[in-house]
């Protein structure tokens, strides 16, 4: 089904909020936010064809809107033909740090990677069939994660991801799986981007971020490109 201008930038706008704001996006709200230049009418109007066709879902008859994964693709699909590869200072201090041990210059890049995305960084390494993962203290502070349910939930999604990883063949560029999207788990909750990898020392493997399907995809997608170019012109 394809959507017009209007109910594209709508549902933009509704994932985009949402994503800050951890909470059900109301006509209201938009209609102070945002110029769409339509009365409210219309906009609650838009909001009920964008949930007939998938992209929303209301949790409550009287809650806003929040996105379905089909509206998360929707949005994400947007970010990736609008980020583009640009030379970047943001990870000069990782890379110009002396690689003497590989496997301890990885786990220091897995930290900054996470600092920066504030979600869980992982790093696979082909050859030793290692994991890296740091970033659980900042993951854990985001709102899905106030029930004890949803750690276990995304204890058993990296587990999943880990026994399946060495196994993955990765399309050029960053690949992002949403919810039930995702290859190698049933648990459906959450998303992971993940990228092909150069390492120092001629290593080959992933680099991935894991987090709640509420992830900051446009920033993130932008530290992952610019995190693999840096390592790649190593």
């Amino acid at each position: 089904m394809n959507l017009t201008l209007r109910q594209e930038d709508i549902l933009d706008s509704v994932v985009g909020e949402y994503i800050r704001l951890a909470q059900p996006i109301s006509s209201k709200w938009l209609e102070e936010k945002f110029d769409f230049d339509v009365s409210p009418a219309t906009i609650r109007n838009e909001l009920q064809l964008l949930s007939e066709k998938g992209y929303l879902s209301q949790p409550h008859t009287s809650a806003g809107r929040v996105p379905t994964d089909k509206g998360y693709r929707f949005f994400v699909d947007g970010v990736s033909k609008k980020e583009k590869l640009q030379a970047s200072k943001k990870w000069e201090d990782v890379f110009e740090k002396e690689v003497t041990d590989v496997l301890e210059f990885t786990s220091y890049a897995a930290r900054a990677l996470a600092s920066e995305s504030s979600g869980l960084a992982a790093m696979y390494m082909e050859s030793t069939s290692l994991f890296f993962k740091e970033g659980w203290e900042e993951l854990f502070q985001e709102p899905e994660f106030e029930e004890q349910d949803s750690i276990k939930s995304f204890t058993r999604f990296l587990n999943d991801f880990e026994r399946n990883a060495h196994g993955m063949f990765l399309e050029d560029g960053i690949q992002v799986f949403i919810g039930k999207e995702n290859p190698f788990s049933k648990v459906t909750d959450f998303s992971i981007m993940i990228a092909e990898c150069d390492f120092p020392e001629r290593q080959r493997g992933l680099i991935a971020l894991l987090g709640p399907k509420r992830m900051a995809y446009s920033k993130n997608i932008r530290l992952l490109q610019t995190f693999s170019q840096a390592w790649k012109s190593r």
